[in-house]
């Protein structure tokens, strides 16, 4: 017997291994503008902040392992870094979630930065992200400077930089 939602994993792993199609959002880019409603009741509209601070982006799944692990690294990014002027958003990609799920998984993993739910993912489908996590880094400029599923070794440089 296969479980309710079996099939819609196995599908959205099949995208995971999948290059990144054409259309996606990629470095050097100009990064687009778009408006979410935080879990917090508060709203992130990335054109309040071009020209303003840099940004970094996570698009992430609850049910997605990879972006577990990620958690402790983006707390620390996030400790670190928001005090220096990077704005942060955690977008849930809306795919197989709901925002009370969302909810319980902060509380859960004790998650404290920006969360921002994609219902419909309007905007995981505008930039182009076709696995999790998807993390983007935008200069203050509004132009890409890193997408990878990965944070690189060596993110407090690659910060520290665009902070400057």
């Amino acid at each position: 017997m296969v479980r309710k939602g079996t099939y819609t994993r196995i599908i959205v792993l099949f995208l995971l291994l999948l290059p990144v199609t054409a259309g996606a959002v990629d470095v050097e880019d100009s990064a687009p503008d778009f408006t979410l409603k935080t879990m917090d009741n508060g709203e992130i509209r990335y054109s309040d902040i071009r020209g303003r601070a840099p940004l970094f982006v996570v698009f992430w799944a609850t049910w997605c392992p990879v972006c577990k692990e990620e958690i402790p690294r983006l707390k620390e990014i996030y400790s670190k870094f928001k005090p220096k002027g990077l704005e942060f958003i955690a977008i849930n990609v809306g795919v197989n979630d709901s925002v009370n799920k969302v909810r319980r998984y902060m509380k859960k993993y004790a998650i404290h930065y920006p969360v921002a739910f994609d219902k419909g993912s309007t905007v995981t489908r505008l930039y182009g992200v076709q696995g999790t996590p998807t993390i983007v880094i935008i200069d203050r400029r509004g132009t890409v400077r890193y997408r990878s599923a990965t944070i690189p070794g060596d993110i407090a440089e690659h910060l520290d930089m665009l902070m400057r």
